[in-house]
């Protein structure tokens, strides 16, 4: 059902409603962090700090010999 309300959609209208969700996101995270204001700070922080865990597991990361991609 939304799949077919959203390939109905125009690509313009497509991306008015993709740049409109995240706003409303934005607006929503601020008006969160408005009453906690360490909120503002901790999600990007947290968020940063994730994606540097998970770029340093990638780069160290080796691959089995054993994993066999037969299986896909």
């Amino acid at each position: 059902m939304m799949r077919e309300f959203f390939d109905d959609l125009t690509s313009r209208e497509q991306r008015v409603l993709g740049w409109s969700a995240v706003a409303v996101a934005a607006a929503l995270w601020l008006a969160t962090a408005w009453t906690d204001p360490w909120l503002l700070l901790g999600v990007p922080l947290a968020g940063g700090a994730f994606a540097a865990f998970v770029m340093r597991n990638r780069r160290f990361a080796t691959p089995d010999a054993g994993d066999d991609d037969d299986w896909l």
